[in-house]
């Protein structure tokens, strides 16, 4: 019987790259159940968004009737899980405050951007805790765009401080 070689393909798979850009949608659908409730579906489009060290974040507010919504990395421990959390989220009460939004007033914040929770009024580079950004308000479609900075390998959390329950997460990969 002749000697039997088991011979490999030599074929590997190459992990796939992460986008270069990535789109994040502000949405909402609303349902209604009469004497029951009204359920709002405000959210992210997503849970995951995957994306380059040194890409973009292209954030659209695509429910503008809920207002602007904010794009702001928090730490994972600082995400609301409760309706307490929720009504008395003290993380967006600091960084509102730092965008110098005030609770008594209709209209834009102080700050469009923060950089590591400290405001200004140029777009943050996203990698870390208190980097945020707010979008426009009242028309759809408004956008802001952000510079991905993290190192590869870093999971952000972030959420929208104003619609707290709004969170997600982003995937930074390798370049």
């Amino acid at each position: 019987m002749p000697d039997r070689k088991v011979i490999g393909t030599g074929v590997s798979v190459a992990a796939k790259k992460p986008p270069k850009h990535a789109t994040i949608k502000a949405v909402q659908k609303l349902k209604m159940k009469p004497n029951r409730y009204i359920l709002d579906g405000l959210r992210w489009n997503r849970d995951v968004y995957r994306v380059r060290s040194g890409g973009t974040l292209h954030v659209v507010n695509d429910a503008p009737d809920e207002g602007p919504h904010t794009f702001t990395i928090v730490k994972k421990r600082d995400l609301p899980k409760t309706i307490k959390q929720a009504l008395d989220c003290k993380i967006c009460n600091t960084l509102l405050a730092a965008h110098g939004a005030d609770p008594n007033v209709e209209g834009p914040p102080k700050f469009q951007y923060l950089e590591n929770g400290v405001g200004q009024d140029t777009p943050s580079d996203v990698d870390r805790p208190g980097d945020s950004g707010v979008t426009g308000e009242g028309k759809k479609g408004e956008s802001i765009d952000l510079h991905v900075t993290a190192k590869p390998g870093k999971t952000l959390y972030f959420m929208c401080i104003i619609h707290d329950w709004m969170q997600a997460k982003v995937i930074v990969g390798k370049k």
